[in-house]
């Protein structure tokens, strides 16, 4: 096994790993600096500890056969957990029923969910080519001939690629877990844009959507959404028209931002967070642990966060762009995505620029799901790299 392991040193992305890791060590001492309950942070060295022994085993095995041969095994597994939530066994956790709960162990199926459907995404749009059509040829072909070849070649494959989508988006969002949901959206985006699709057709459909936007929202949506009923509802007015959204909707992001701003440059220094270590930012160590790094590290420790999670982020759109072949490419762009999601929601939901949906950041958040999964895509990542000369 350990043959290759002057080959796997070399090629091992040390750099990549080594910022993963101290983002997590970091955020392992914020959760230890503002838990609410004592022993919090044993529980994230564990996940973090596991993650670490994911990025082991998922590098040794070559990438292509665990997306081509158990990709499809990965998804299924993600679905029947998916599916398990909506069950008794489902926990609902602050009005989302998105937790599993198997006596002495829980977790959130959707944090590894997401992934397997990245894993079968990326091997399915890896074999997928955007069918080229002769029209002039086409018109001397029966009806017949025509139409089966619009039904298989166009219509078939389009389908099966939005039907692997959509259902697990479907059962996130039946879980009433919009956020998570709403991350289904991003990767599917990000690798559809490796699929050549002429830039042409890319730039007119962005150029609609922002000309009906333009149009609908001023007139429909802003009045529908200052005056529409539900906790949702709530959350979006608590971050656009804080005056007409209720005080308890509001106070997450009133203490948020008190947090944030009473950071000043340099911070209050470890320990020294008032809004977190006295319980006035609730989830202070899960969705809002940015908030405590910013009270206790101001604007620079607060930066300097942001500039790890880009430079993983940049790391792995590199690695992407110098796959081997196109899975590779699908695979880490799939994850990149994903990653920049959850970093620029949790972060614009802690900096009051995006309602709360309960996104986690990655590796700095309390939950082993979240850091678990987080190494795991990592993993794929580096096996990519590893592999970037093999054919």
């Amino acid at each position: 096994m350990f043959a290759v392991n002057r080959r796997y040193i070399k090629d091992f992305d040390w750099k990549l790993l080594t910022v993963a890791v101290m983002i997590a060590s970091f955020g392992l001492l914020e959760i230890s600096s503002a838990e609410p309950v004592s022993g919090l942070w044993k529980r994230q060295l564990v996940g973090i500890i596991i993650g670490l022994v994911a990025i082991l085993v998922t590098t040794t095995i070559d990438y292509r056969i665990i997306a081509n041969h158990y990709g499809l095994i990965l998804y299924w597994i993600g679905v029947f957990l998916l599916g398990l939530v909506l069950t008794p066994l489902g926990k609902k956790v602050n009005g989302n029923q998105n937790w599993l709960d198997l006596g002495p162990v829980g977790f959130q199926p959707s944090e590894f969910a997401k992934l397997f459907t990245i894993v079968y995404l990326a091997s399915y749009l890896s074999r997928f080519r955007i069918p080229q059509v002769d029209l002039r040829s086409m018109k001397s072909w029966p009806a017949k001939l025509i139409l089966e070849e619009i039904v298989v070649r166009w219509i078939f494959p389009w389908v099966k690629i939005i039907l692997i989508w959509a259902l697990p988006t479907g059962l996130v969002y039946l879980e009433n877990d919009t956020g998570s949901a709403l991350s289904y959206i991003s990767f599917l985006g990000g690798m559809f844009l490796l699929l050549a699709i002429n830039w042409r057709w890319i730039v007119a459909g962005l150029v609609t959507i922002l000309i009906v936007t333009a149009l609908v929202f001023p007139l429909r949506v802003i009045p529908y959404l200052k005056s529409c009923s539900g906790y949702k509802c709530e959350r979006i007015r608590a971050v656009y028209w804080p005056e007409l959204a209720g005080k308890r909707f509001r106070y997450q992001n009133d203490q948020a931002e008190i947090a944030v701003g009473s950071g000043g440059i340099y911070g209050k220094g470890l320990r020294g967070s008032t809004q977190g270590t006295l319980g006035f930012v609730p989830e202070v160590h899960n969705d809002f642990i940015y908030a405590v790094a910013s009270e206790e590290w101001g604007f620079v420790g607060a930066s300097l966060v942001l500039f790890g999670y880009l430079f993983i982020i940049l790391r792995l759109i590199w690695i992407a762009s110098d796959a081997s072949e196109r899975l590779g490419s699908f695979l880490v762009t799939g994850f990149a995505v994903l990653l920049l999601y959850h970093v620029t929601v949790n972060v614009g939901m802690v900096l009051r620029l995006l309602p709360i949906m309960g996104i986690p950041l990655p590796l700095m958040s309390h939950g082993s799901t979240s850091v678990i999964a987080t190494f795991f895509g990592l993993g794929l990542a580096i096996n990519v790299r590893l592999r970037r000369f093999v054919n």
